[in-house]
């Protein structure tokens, strides 16, 4: 099994939560036939779920992010817990937030996305934080994104819907390379990172948050872009 260096952002009695990194998948299957990235699948892909399983016994998979993801993972530690947090995404009251850069330039600072995904009602909210200009006339921007609704690549389909396609997102017409005005940036991968999940309150008690912070590359990108600020 090829070796993840994983981080385990909190470890509970019911719950075990990890830092996915990009470029692999939460549980084992073929990666998809139309990948994301610029890079090709390749015959192996590590496994976040073996890998944590491995290094701390039985788990249960409550929901997955795409290979190119990076973010904020949720396992179940017994069944019950397994349970509860199924009832919990199919009801929609676990809060996600992702962060994520995008080509274009929206007219307001926070809009939402209301368009059906394959027939479903969905939903996304999106909070524009930073503003970049890029070479000529191309403008990006870094959101915090809301998924209010949960349907496969729903933040993808639906910023690209708006004209907003995400960087590295080649499946959905993104840009894989930016151009700056000193430099030309790369983005072999979809710059989509799930940074905060959170549970809803139970029982009295206050809900559990959990944050991952930025990986390097993604750091890197949103460092080379915010030098076009003004």
């Amino acid at each position: 099994m090829i070796q993840l260096d994983v981080q385990i952002i909190a470890e509970t009695d019911r719950w075990l939560v990890a830092n996915k990194p990009a470029g692999c998948l939460t549980i084992p299957g073929h990666p998809s036939s139309h990948p994301s990235s610029n890079e090709p699948a390749g015959p192996q892909v590590p496994v976040l779920s073996l890998q944590v399983q491995e290094q701390f016994g039985r788990i249960w998979v409550v929901h997955r992010l795409d290979r190119d993801t990076s973010g904020v993972v949720l396992f179940a530690r017994s069944a019950e817990a397994h349970r509860q947090a199924n009832r919990w995404f199919s009801s929609h009251q676990v809060q996600k937030t992702y962060s994520c850069l995008a080509q274009g330039r929206p007219a307001t600072p926070v809009f939402r996305i209301n368009n059906p995904i394959q027939g479903a009602h969905c939903v996304t909210q999106v909070e524009v934080r930073e503003r970049y200009s890029l070479q000529g006339d191309e403008s990006g921007f870094l959101a915090l994104v809301k998924p209010l609704t949960g349907r496969r690549h729903q933040i993808r389909i639906h910023l690209a819907q708006a004209g907003f396609p995400l960087w590295g997102d080649l499946r959905y017409l993104g840009p894989s390379k930016i151009v700056l005005p000193a430099q030309d940036l790369s983005i072999p991968r979809v710059a989509l990172h799930a940074a905060r999940l959170e549970l809803p309150a139970e029982y009295g008690k206050k809900s559990e948050i959990f944050e991952a912070p930025w990986p390097e590359d993604f750091q890197t990108w949103v460092t080379s872009a915010r030098r076009t600020r003004g």
